[in-house]
């Protein structure tokens, strides 16, 4: 009985396991490089991407963004 229900086991847990490769079509070679980088160093990955949030929430509210951030602070 008990052996059975190891097997079984064993046989869901290499099904559940067995993953195929992620594949996005013409996109996959730009995921895997950045995914890549991304695995070894995140962090100035990171920082330049906030880096361009800020730049462009500047851009499309302009000044006003210190009342927005006044707005979000009171709001939390």
């Amino acid at each position: 009985m008990t052996d059975s229900v190891y097997k079984k086991f064993v046989q869901r847990w290499e099904d559940v396991m067995e993953l195929p490769p992620t594949s996005l079509g013409p996109l996959t070679p730009l995921y895997k490089t950045l995914t890549r980088r991304l695995k070894v160093m995140p962090f100035p990955s990171l920082v330049i991407v906030s880096l361009l949030c800020v730049i462009g929430v500047y851009m499309l509210f302009g000044s006003a963004i210190t009342l927005l951030a006044s707005l979000l602070q009171r709001g939390f």
